[in-house]
């Protein structure tokens, strides 16, 4: 492994020298935060004298390291994950006495103050990412490949033979990244508008057509208030990622392969059919708030005055508990999304991870940190933090049984199952990557603005996309030659 270049064994052995260096200035004030772990005494060879041959004797003599090695990590900017990594970080410090562990939060753009580490010089030994955001900096070779430690150690387990996780964790056939939590989006649905248009609740294997006739009957006006049968999102208007279920469901994708595509098919009847119904129809109609009257506040599904919504398990403290959107919250459960042509689940299925840095001066203390947290203690603490966990095993274990509880509802196995089903956007190098390709400005924000606005069908939308979007794939790959 070419980052490797002394063994464990050698890094614990030349620990006690590193922390009077590079790493001590990790550890220093000035830097956000660290945890430790302990191993073998290194020693040093020290000359003294004889008196009885009188020549000079090499004799080894323990000496006690310098303190703990100061491993960097990266978390997340939410106050949560802030807490959550600082207990993790005490934790582990239980078991590895020799790393202690500083986690850092780069608050005003964690993607560019990573990007400016690196630049410096001073990137963490760990950072978190989203599976899809890494590939680039893999590109540079700034991240340590997985593979070799995985191998060694028979560390398997935070990479299910799935899919989307290859997808998330992988790059040009090397591990890089780890499966440390994990959020899918289902559908969320208001028993209460349910029970009082006389509306079955979704059942496991509904259908597309079910859906939509349950959009029609939720959507009404009682007493000078609109009510709304859908909404894109919790609070605001969605995105070409949330639209994925909708494209994929009945067979196609939107590209002619997920990773590194060479083609947009954005203009296939399948794509077409699923977003002029999903986007632009249901606003038409007023069965799903326009932009304008989601922005006026107040119109959510976790303020009852929607009947669907596509979320993720981030937005369940919305629907109940003490930060719930409305007072008591409001009486909810969550489906799996209703079913097309495929029969599965094909919504979006994040996963997010650690790499290690080629900066990292201590990359098998990295690794070590890197096991616990995928490992069931650590999970254990993911899932208490409020994060689902990393796969669906450890969701149902440890994260289901206490977001039932927390929020009030049934069915939280719908997020465990989206996991094995769901997949992800897009997954490319610089240029061509997911924000490349649909953040602000882009050809797909431009074509989602310009559905949910009501000014263009999905047709019109996606065939003035298409184009652009091929450029941008045609450009991407003229560069990579």
């Amino acid at each position: 492994m070419e980052n490797r270049k002394l063994s464990r064994r050698d890094f614990l052995r030349l620990s006690a020298a590193a922390a009077t260096g590079a790493i001590v200035a990790a550890c220093a004030p000035a830097a956000p935060q660290v945890v430790e772990v302990e191993k073998e005494v290194p020693v040093e060879k020290v000359v003294v004298q004889t008196v009885e041959v009188e020549k000079e004797v090499v004799v080894e003599k323990p000496v006690k390291a310098a303190g703990p090695v100061g491993l960097r990590l990266s978390a997340w900017g939410d106050i949560t994950d802030k807490m959550v990594y600082d207990s993790m970080a005490a934790k582990f410090l239980e078991v590895q006495p020799d790393i202690r562990v500083m986690v850092e939060q780069y608050p005003g753009g964690y993607y560019e103050k990573i990007q400016a580490n690196f630049a410096g010089g001073n990137s963490a030994d760990l950072l978190y990412f989203q599976g899809w955001s890494w590939q680039p900096f893999a590109d540079k070779e700034q991240l340590v490949p997985l593979d070799e430690y995985i191998q060694t150690d028979n560390f398997t387990k935070a990479w299910p033979d799935i899919e989307n996780y290859r997808h998330n964790c992988m790059w040009h056939g090397k591990t890089y990244m780890s499966s440390v939590d994990t959020g899918s989006v289902v559908m969320f649905y208001n028993k209460e508008l349910f029970d009082k248009r006389g509306v079955p609740y979704p059942e496991e294997g509904w259908s597309y057509a079910d859906f939509q006739e349950a959009v029609a009957k939720l959507s009404f006006e009682e007493g000078g208030i609109k009510y709304y049968g859908y909404a894109q999102a919790g609070g605001w208007n969605g995105c070409y990622l949330r639209s994925l279920h909708w494209m994929r469901k009945d067979g196609v994708l939107e590209w002619d392969r997920i990773v590194e595509p060479k083609e947009a098919k954005f203009t296939q009847p399948e794509i077409i059919e699923g977003l002029q119904y999903t986007i632009y129809e249901v606003i038409d109609k007023e069965y799903c708030p326009s932009p304008a009257a989601i922005a006026g506040g107040g119109i959510t599904i976790a303020t009852g005055r929607v009947g669907m919504t596509m979320e993720g398990p981030w937005f369940l403290a919305n629907m109940y508990g003490e930060k719930a959107a409305v007072e008591g919250g409001v009486r909810f459960d969550v489906a799996e999304p209703p079913l097309g042509d495929t029969g599965k689940d094909e919504t979006i299925a994040e996963v997010h991870g650690h790499v290690i840095t080629r900066q990292s001066k201590i990359p098998d203390a990295a690794w070590e940190l890197m096991k616990f947290m995928c490992d069931d203690e650590g999970q254990k603490m993911i899932a208490e933090g409020g994060r689902m966990c990393n796969r669906p095993e450890t969701i149902e274990k440890y994260w289901v049984p206490i977001a039932t509880e927390t929020y009030n509802f049934e069915n939280g196995m719908a997020f465990g199952n989206a996991m094995k089903t769901g997949l992800n956007p897009i997954f490319s190098g610089a240029g061509c990557n997911y924000d490349a390709i649909a953040g602000a400005g882009t050809p797909l924000a431009v074509a989602w603005d310009a559905m949910l606005g009501v000014q263009k069908t999905a047709k019109e939308a996606m065939e003035e996309a298409n184009p652009k979007l091929q450029k941008i794939l045609d450009d991407y790959w003229a560069k990579k030659g």
